[in-house]
């Protein structure tokens, strides 16, 4: 038997995005991924002999310090990219597989067909939110060169509409305390299950060349 199980998250008609702490979940989500990937620190998923490093695209991106103890910038990041998620993709928990079914990982999907921030709600209930937790040049740079940049390198290296037309998989974090044990796999091979259904493909970037053997067919750690 699993140590965990996987949830999809279904938020009803009662969930109104432009409050996503009425999601019961979320605080969870939150402190899930903050826990994850702020403090500046994160750890390679799955590799039990890397030391922390910083997380520095989130830094980046939100005009931090990579190794500053401010960490105020990471809570509404990844309320954005959940409430993205839940709008436009699919958002999956693990969950320890016991009473208490506490939440310990979650993982951000668009599937074929559908890209973060891509639609008007999205823009204005997930994407909206965090432009006004930024300065005017922060949230310039975003929209006429974070974004644009982003896109056009991922085009460059994908191909043109491999991303949109793949489950994507936007983010993927575990609590600390579990990682190492299965739970990033299990979120992951939820899609991987559902995608060979299909025949579609699945991509996800990511941040440095060490993370990229994790995601190989041949790791020890995916399978």
């Amino acid at each position: 038997m699993s140590d965990f199980l996987v949830r999809k998250l279904d938020p009803s008609s009662a969930f109104p995005p432009s409050n996503p702490g009425s999601l019961p979940e979320i605080h969870a989500v939150e402190s899930v991924l903050s826990k994850a990937f702020s403090g500046g620190k994160c750890r390679i998923m799955a590799h039990p002999n890397t030391d922390a490093i910083p997380d520095i695209f989130t830094a980046v991106v939100t005009a931090h310090d990579p190794n500053g103890l401010d960490t105020g910038h990471v809570g509404p990041f990844w309320v954005s990219t959940v409430v993205a998620g839940l709008l436009g993709g699919e958002v999956y928990v693990a969950e320890t597989n016991d009473a208490e079914r506490k939440i310990i990982g979650c993982a951000v999907w668009f599937g074929p067909g559908h890209s973060m921030y891509d639609t008007e709600e999205q823009q204005k209930h997930a994407l909206g939110p965090l432009m006004a937790s930024f300065d005017d040049k922060l949230q310039h740079w975003w929209h006429a060169v974070f974004l644009p940049k982003y896109d056009n390198f991922v085009t460059s290296v994908l191909g043109v509409d491999m991303k949109h037309n793949s489950w994507h998989l936007q983010t993927l974090g575990v609590d600390p305390g579990y990682q190492r044990k299965g739970a990033a796999t299990l979120l992951v091979n939820t899609i991987v299950e559902k995608a060979s259904l299909s025949g579609a493909k699945l991509c996800v970037e990511l941040e440095n060349d060490v993370n990229v053997k994790h995601y190989s067919p041949n790791s020890p750690y995916m399978n």
